[in-house]
């Protein structure tokens, strides 16, 4: 049986590595008595990926796991006993069983939107300001320096950069809302591109907060079009 499930990371779990939610989900599927299924060979593993591993310190409401059972399960008595056994932080919200020939799910991938919430910065004119950055930034190439297996290699993510909205938070910060590609073959570097804006924009005090809301596939639709069982 293949179970996909959708999953949020907390503040309280920002800092939390992709391996370690990796080996989190693990002890807690083991807890809670869930039937997972092994590799065969020498050294078996559970059947368990994580779609698109993201960037460490980010809180997201759209993490996605793709894991093979042993034995039936109904999704919601997965979910339950998921969650009973999982620590704060994460938490379980949806669940579906796919066909166990469906594709994986970071191959039906397509983009990603992201909210990030400015704080502490010390520009003249405030979040007007740095919203006229962003726009006169991203009106033309980005260039950056990115860490490729052959080396740093200066590259153009505004392709990458699909849509965006500035807006205040509810404490009257500047709030950008963007949505960036995210498929087998990339995605946008957030990280890369907030680091452009501010050298960009000569402003280095700001801190931000990035938080994932939702991945979109190809489908166009926030779930994945899988095959059910």
């Amino acid at each position: 049986m293949r179970i996909i499930a959708r999953f949020e990371k907390g503040k309280a779990v920002r800092f939390v590595s992709h391996l370690d939610i990796q080996r989190t989900f693990q002890r807690a599927f083991r807890r809670a008595n869930i039937p997972l299924a092994y590799s065969q060979g020498f050294n078996p593993h559970p059947q368990l990926s994580f779609a698109a591993a993201l960037a460490l310190g980010y809180t997201s409401e759209a993490e996605w796991l793709d894991v093979k059972l042993a034995q039936a399960m109904e999704p919601a008595s997965f979910q339950a006993a998921a969650n009973a056994a999982l620590p704060a932080g994460f938490r379980i919200l949806e669940v579906i069983e796919a066909s166990e020939n469906a594709p994986a799910l970071t191959a039906l991938m397509e983009a990603a939107e992201y909210t990030i919430e400015f704080q502490g910065f010390n520009l003249v004119s405030g979040p007007k300001e740095l919203e006229t950055a962003f726009a006169s930034m991203v009106a033309g190439p980005i260039f950056v320096d990115k860490r490729t297996k052959g080396g740093i290699k200066t590259v153009d993510i505004r392709p990458l950069l699909l849509n965006y909205q500035f807006s205040l938070s509810a404490d009257g910060c500047p709030l950008l809302t963007l949505l960036g590609v995210a498929d087998a073959k990339g995605s946008l570097n957030i990280d890369l591109l907030l680091g452009a804006l501010r050298t960009f924009c000569a402003e280095t005090t700001y801190t931000y907060n990035v938080h994932r809301k939702v991945i979109y596939f190809k489908s166009g639709s926030p779930m994945p079009a899988l095959p059910h069982k």
